[in-house]
């Protein structure tokens, strides 16, 4: 009997051991976004971290975002692997004709886990053991969908106290450490939008968030698992200029009486028709200059879009550097996004380092839903099916016989 117990002793310490040193072995990632970092901005501005992430490590051309180029939307497609269609959050803004509810950035509702479909990366990691924990990513705050640590966004916290949060984290004893991490900069975006995309005071930003990421770089490097952590600079759209003298204001062909929800986030809005007005709505809408328009059931296959009910009726953007504004008195400058993703200034920027990314390997252009499943094989996690593609960004990465327990 004696024996016997001392048998299960063994076992059980040898298998807590082995499920303690697997875990060590684990890989680290540390998903980091630049909101609003245009793809070309480093061939007009000098970006010497960033250029060295890409020497030492991996570098696209450019990420595509997902439609629309919103921020939003594009942040929780980046860790769930679907598109705003799928996930729900298709735009900054939006009404739910189903829960009778609007989404908004203004409201608390932003943090309201019902407008949230999907399975960000996060709870996928903890459902697997893995720990993870989130600075300010969009959708992380809902406490039904976050991971085990988070915080609550507010725009007041400097860069300073979220990079040393982040390295807080990772110092943290093995069982509480988080091994998947995101983190949010609310730059260059606004910078973007107040003074324009390529504005002497967005080369200003842009060259703060290099050195942001050079700071946050030394002090992941020089962490005693600096050679286990893998990270990953994104950002979730570009921008593009805009002027008071390009600007539509649509709701002047149209009459009241017609609409349902409707709202201009510039430059795309979505209309709810009011029963019987859809045809006055699309013929009004021809008239307007300067907009493309679909019924939502038609637009094209490529935006993945028109699907959700939360699309509502008719989608309406505004021509390239053109305004959709709600009225003529609005002044328009600086820059936006939100155009059609095909349009090279609203591309985002991917670049990561670490050891399981290969050595001054530089790929195409690629969809932002591939990071989803990209991070999951670092980390050795299963997924469900998603819209991103392994297959698009598997050229980045080692071989699998380097990998960490793989």
């Amino acid at each position: 009997m004696k024996l016997f117990k001392n048998m299960f002793v063994f076992f059980l310490l040898f298998n807590f051991g082995l499920a303690f040193s697997q875990n060590l072995d684990k890989p680290y990632v540390v998903l980091v976004s630049l909101d609003g970092f245009r793809w070309d901005y480093s061939k007009y501005f000098t970006t010497p971290n960033l250029n060295e992430i890409s020497k030492i490590g991996v570098h696209a051309k450019s990420m595509k975002p997902s439609y629309p180029t919103k921020t939003f939307p594009n942040h929780y497609s980046i860790v769930t692997g679907l598109y705003p269609d799928h996930h729900g959050i298709i735009n900054n803004s939006f009404y739910d004709p189903l829960l009778k509810k609007s989404f908004s950035l203004s409201g608390d509702e932003k943090r309201d886990a019902q407008f949230y479909g999907g399975n960000p990366i996060w709870n996928v990691a903890e459902k697997q053991g893995i720990k993870t924990a989130s600075f300010f990513w969009p959708g992380s705050d809902t406490g039904k969908k976050s991971p085990s640590i988070f915080r609550k966004y507010d725009d007041t916290v400097s860069y300073t106290e979220r990079i040393n949060t982040v390295i807080e984290w990772l110092n943290l004893p093995e069982k509480e450490r988080p091994h998947l991490i995101t983190l949010y900069f609310d730059e260059p975006d606004h910078t973007g939008h107040t003074f324009g995309p390529l504005s002497v005071e967005n080369a200003k930003m842009v060259v703060k968030m290099d050195s942001i990421i050079g700071v946050l770089v030394h002090k992941l490097d020089v962490l005693p698992i600096g050679n286990k952590i893998n990270l990953i600079v994104v950002s979730d759209h570009g921008m593009a200029n805009i002027s008071d003298s390009k600007k539509v204001a649509v709701l002047d062909y149209l009459k009241p009486n017609w609409l349902g929800y409707h709202q201009v986030i510039n430059p795309i809005m979505s209309i709810e028709a009011k029963e019987g007005c859809r045809d006055s709505i699309a013929q009004a809408l021809k008239k307007v200059p300067h907009i493309k328009f679909w019924a939502t059931k038609n637009l094209p296959k490529r935006f993945h879009f028109g699907n959700n009910s939360r699309d509502l009726d008719f989608v309406i953007e505004a021509e390239k550097n053109y305004s959709l504004v709600t009225s003529k008195k609005q002044k328009v400058f600086g820059g936006t996004h939100g155009f059609d993703n095909r349009n090279k200034d609203m591309h985002a920027i991917f670049y990561a380092k670490g050891p399981d990314f290969r050595i001054g390997k530089r790929i195409g252009t690629f969809q932002n839903v591939s990071v989803y499943p990209l991070i999951a094989t670092i980390l050795g996690l299963n997924i469900e099916k998603v819209d991103g593609s392994l297959q698009e960004v598997e050229p980045l990465l080692r071989k699998k016989e380097s990998f960490y327990n793989k």
